[in-house]
């Protein structure tokens, strides 16, 4: 047997893919080849198996996914189209990942419902899934679950959320997931619920854009049971529909885990709510020694930091507003910094983390894409470097 290990950039992740020597398959699916339908390719795969999905629209192709071990991945310039069409697997979801060790690349889910209103583009029950480049569209949840350790990247959550209650979420990632890796992720206008939330015991959130934009959401980010959370240069906005006042939310519903901490540094949040009562980074029912490390934000909007405290906050540039910060093009979410940004040469050193190193070395690219941070010249606030 050989183990292979996933890294991604910045971040060795811990989970380890078991891949046997013998005789794993390439199963093509669409037309003219073996299997018409994904859900055909999936009852005929073995473990270890790739599927390769010929790009295309299969409409109501409900699955639930047992095999370990697959590769699944769609093939072509577009996303492999999987609109649900009133359909669901196991009242539950689109796909239901129940085997372990799945990579889903390239495939679009949407229109997920189900009875009980908590419909997934994916529900994800197997241990340790990738989701590398896919899009959830207009499902009562993007993803939900998890269970092991996961990895999503490059990935695009927009519009999801039901008609009416319970809220649900773009991304809901339980309390079964050991460590969270959500990198280079698109997360915008959500229905009630959160662009993220997340119960895992780790949660890694680098270099994404989570913005309300004209959605009717609650949480940007969330982390109701707290947990080990590192976030760096992502880009956060409030919008001036969303249903409350939490930008990033920290032991809402109490501490759970064993292992707590709270790392917040190099990002951009713009909150345009007209509620009062916010914080940038509200931390709540943490331990009386709890400190969150608040470092090299640029945080614009008429709110104060953090409610905490005991936090380290250092290198945070706050502006009540938007047209005092100097970004490129505030009203198109592009928060990149003019040559007079106040946040220019006013980071700090970021520090580590244990020992992962907080210094920002990507920065977001939109859609869902990353590059390199500039690093000439000392450090600016937030998610950007000015490009001199």
């Amino acid at each position: 047997m050989i183990n292979h290990k996933i890294t991604c950039v910045g971040l060795s992740i811990g989970f380890w893919l078991v891949v046997g020597i013998a005789s794993a398959d390439t199963l093509s699916v669409g037309p003219g080849q073996k299997f018409a339908k994904p859900s055909e390719a999936f009852r005929a795969a073995k473990d270890g198996d790739t599927i390769e999905i010929v790009a295309g629209t299969y409409s109501g192709d409900v699955a639930i996914i047992r095999t370990n071990r697959l590769t699944i991945r769609g093939m072509g310039k577009e996303r492999v189209k999987l609109p649900a069409a009133g359909k669901n697997a196991g009242g539950k979801a689109i796909w239901v990942t129940a085997g372990r060790d799945i990579t889903i690349e390239n495939i679009e889910f949407s229109g997920a419902r189900v009875h009980d209103r908590n419909g997934a583009g994916i529900r994800a029950e197997g241990a340790n899934l990738t989701l590398r480049n896919c899009r959830f569209y207009d499902c009562e949840d993007g993803i939900l679950g998890g269970a092991g350790e996961m990895l999503i990247e490059h990935c695009e959550f927009d519009h999801c959320g039901p008609v009416a209650q319970p809220a649900t979420h773009s991304v809901y990632i339980g309390e079964r997931c050991t460590k969270l890796i959500f990198q280079y992720n698109y997360s915008t206008d959500v229905i009630q619920g959160h662009l993220l939330k997340s119960r895992a015991k780790e949660s890694w959130l680098l270099y994404n854009r989570l913005t309300d934009e004209n959605g009717t959401g609650s949480a940007v980010a969330d982390f109701p049971n707290g947990g080990y959370v590192v976030m760096v240069g992502n880009i956060l906005q409030k919008g001036a529909r969303a249903q409350n006042t939490r930008v990033i939310a920290y032991g809402m519903e109490g501490i759970k885990h064993k292992r707590n901490a709270l790392y917040v540094v190099n990002n951009t949040m713009v909150y345009e709510n007209h509620r009062r009562g916010a914080f940038f980074v509200n931390v709540q029912k943490v331990a009386k020694d709890f400190v969150p490390v608040i470092r090299n934000n640029l945080c614009v909007g008429k709110i104060p930091l953090t409610n905490s405290t005991q936090a380290q906050s250092s290198g945070n540039v706050l502006l009540q507003t938007v047209a005092a910060a100097g970004f490129v093009d505030a009203a198109k979410y592009d928060y990149h910094l003019r040559a007079n940004a106040p946040a220019i040469n006013k980071a700090v050193p970021p520090g580590k983390a244990e020992d992962f190193d907080l210094t920002p070395t990507f920065q977001y690219v939109h859609p869902a894409k990353m590059e390199k941070r500039p690093q000439a010249g000392p450090l600016d606030a937030g998610a950007f470097e000015y490009a001199r």
